[in-house]
């Protein structure tokens, strides 16, 4: 396994990280209120008070370090909460947020060494648990009960249904003006986030490129709808949560190498991974448990390209030795 005792962000980095992308999620946030009222901000309040009290409470029972400072918690449910549809039932958002502070963090070592995204263990123990409740979207401004329900771009993927692009649709694409999650629909927010990510955070920024590029050119080279390469190309990017997972989930620092090489490699290891569950999966957006499975595999992966990268390197220094000594033969 690699080594855990160096944090890719130098000791602490972490903290930092996480208070940084709460403060990206702050954007996502205003939108999702200005586009669903009052419900969308119910929903984000109640998922960050429940992350801070599953954080204190968790930690008192089973007697593990915590540290509220971090802002894990607050992003944890603040992120669960703009993944999720604007009239999701409480009960469906908290059990996410509950799940995955109780089960993943706290347990599996902290903000700094849980070997999972938290929140996309909870975003995934949800799909699993109430897949209707998670993948039904409203119409912009009407949460009523009996509202209509809008489809998503992820669900005309999975339908295999495409769009006519223009400039209307194409604009409101970018703004969010579409059904989907509250939060993770507004592709200019997550734009704007990636590039605060990158002056922040330069390899970081890495994981997400690589990522992004990788599903791009899968998308273009394997397109699930029939309107064509550009028309796949849009969808995908822009559907569910990807380019959600890109910012914030590939980037998690306890997940991530250190090397830039590993940290390119990594994304498009886990783009990889998301777009075949993207292409077979039962759920509409796979996102999550593309990336729960290559947190899971990317350390043994790591090991292999380490030991690769020694025996090479080994070799280098064989062969200067060997070319060493024959100069001095022949002086």
């Amino acid at each position: 396994m690699p080594s855990k005792s160096k944090k890719p962000f130098g000791k602490g980095g972490g903290k930092v990280f996480f208070f940084d992308s709460t403060l990206m999620l702050l954007l996502p946030s205003v939108l999702a209120v200005y586009y669903y009222g009052v419900g969308a901000l119910w929903r984000l309040l109640a998922c960050m008070c429940a992350g801070v009290l599953c954080e204190g409470f968790g930690a008192a029972i089973m007697r593990c370090p915590r540290d509220l400072s971090d802002c894990s918690a607050l992003f944890i449910g603040a992120a669960t909460a703009l993944m999720l549809p604007a009239d999701v039932p409480f009960y469906v958002a908290l059990s996410g947020v509950a799940f995955a502070v109780v089960v993943v963090k706290l347990p599996l070592g902290g903000t700094e060494s849980v070997p999972f995204v938290p929140a996309a263990a909870g975003f995934a123990f949800m799909t699993l648990c109430w897949p209707d409740k998670v993948f039904s979207y409203p119409i912009r401004g009407n949460l009523a009960a009996d509202a209509a329900r809008g489809l998503s771009l992820s669900g005309m993927l999975h339908q295999g249904t495409a769009i006519r692009l223009n400039t209307v649709n194409i604009f409101d694409i970018l703004i969010g003006n579409t059904p989907g999650p509250m939060g993770a629909s507004c592709v200019l927010v997550l734009l704007a986030g990636m590039i605060y990510m990158g002056v922040r955070y330069r390899r970081a920024i890495l994981n997400t490129l690589s990522f992004l590029i990788t599903a791009a050119a899968i998308a273009v080279l394997f397109p699930r709808v029939f309107g064509g390469r550009t028309t796949s190309l849009c969808m995908e990017l822009c559907a569910g949560t990807l380019m959600f997972a890109a910012l914030f989930f590939v980037t998690d620092p306890a997940i991530s190498p250190q090397k830039p090489s590993h940290r390119i490699y990594y994304g498009i290891f886990s783009a990889v991974v998301v777009m075949l569950l993207r292409h077979w999966s039962n759920f509409e957006d796979s996102v999550c448990f593309g990336v729960l499975i290559a947190n899971a595999a990317w350390p043994a992966i790591e090991v292999r390209l380490i030991r690769r990268e020694k025996k090479k390197k080994k070799a280098r220094k064989a062969r200067a030795a060997a070319a060493g000594k024959e100069d001095a033969v022949h002086a």
